[in-house]
């Protein structure tokens, strides 16, 4: 596996598809009444993706050949390059596309970090106003929203970062491979078995 993908593997891409597909789901089937079980289910599979994602940064580690970029990792790669972006003393310098490339690197960096952080945020309201209160559906659609800016966000600089780097950056979490252990292989059909079998069983109730 090539040093450049040593954070990425077959279960972070799947995951990674699992968690777009979902919140977009989710989203756009928010306010149809006839589809709430199906916004729902969709909210479910969005935790489901980030529990697995969490415990998978823990343990790939020790028991495959990655290790996956935690929030840490992230915060600080976001952090050095909007700083570095910013170290430049001219204006000439401040609008190079170096500048502008680095600056938007700390975004989608940044998103990403934001991204994480809201996800248990929204699920949690969402089960909040469902079980709870109704009370919170404001709340609940404002943070839905927010996660919506920092997608668009995150998509925004990742198509950037490919006009400036004249090719796509975002090949590599879309590019499927089966060239990892047995092991990480095996999350990954267990993962896709467990949300494809929680799906079907939770539309049938």
């Amino acid at each position: 596996m090539s040093k450049t993908l040593l954070h990425i593997d077959i279960l972070i891409r799947v995951l990674h598809i699992i968690i777009m597909v979902s919140f977009v789901g989710a989203y756009f089937t928010g306010d149809n009444e006839e589809l709430h079980q199906v916004h729902m289910m969709f909210g479910y599979i969005l935790l489901i993706g980030i529990i697995t994602r969490v415990i998978w940064y823990f343990l790939s580690p020790r028991v495959s050949s990655t290790a996956p970029f935690g929030l840490k990792k992230r915060s600080t790669m976001a952090f050095n390059a909007i700083k570095k972006s910013f170290s430049h003393t001219n204006s000439v310098s401040l609008f190079s596309k170096n500048t502008i490339q680095l600056f938007s690197i700390g975004l989608f960096q940044a998103s990403i970090v934001f991204i994480f952080i809201l996800i248990p945020i929204v699920v949690a309201l969402g089960y909040g106003t469902e079980h709870f209160t109704y009370a919170l559906r404001d709340l609940h659609s404002f943070f839905a929203n927010l996660f919506l800016a920092l997608v668009i966000l995150h998509l925004s600089t990742l198509i950037l970062n490919s006009i400036l780097a004249k090719r796509f950056q975002g090949w590599t979490m879309l590019k499927m491979t089966w060239a990892d252990k047995k092991i990480t292989k095996f999350m990954t059909l267990f993962i896709l078995f467990l949300i494809g079998g929680f799906s079907f069983i939770y539309l049938r109730m």
